[in-house]
């Protein structure tokens, strides 16, 4: 496992090597599979918050944006391509659907797509083509 951050003055994560090294040890503590209410169980309850304040300040996702607008943003953030998209999206001519308008997105296609790019779902609803 990689080195721990230093809480012993907790503070928020100041800055992209500290959410680095928090999301590293988020994914060790997610292998280890902790016991609720472990010290392992609570550090990685804690470390997800800090994650999630950071990222809620770093990397905001504006709800008004539009579903294929909130994917382009996520593809990138994670080095990923519309190429990638096929897979989860059923083809290439589907994620040119998605993009171009023409097709909303499936409950599936939203499964597969909030499982492997983490958007939460309610952000690719689309209802009477506005979300």
């Amino acid at each position: 496992m990689t080195s721990l951050l230093d809480f012993s003055k907790p503070h928020v994560l100041r800055n992209e090597t500290e959410y680095d090294a928090a999301v590293r040890e988020i994914d060790g503590l997610l292998d280890a599979d902790p016991e609720p209410g472990s010290d392992e169980y609570e550090r990685l309850e804690f470390l997800s918050v800090l994650v999630q304040a950071f990222e809620d300040v770093r990397f905001p996702i504006d709800e008004t944006m539009e579903p294929s607008e909130i994917v382009e943003f996520m593809l990138e953030q994670k080095g990923l391509s519309r190429t990638d998209l096929a897979e989860w999206l059923g083809g290439r001519s589907r994620v040119s659907e998605f993009y171009n308008g023409k097709r909303s997105l499936s409950i599936r296609q939203i499964r597969r797509l909030t499982e492997n790019l983490g958007i939460p779902a309610d952000l690719l609803i689309t209802r009477d083509g506005k979300r």
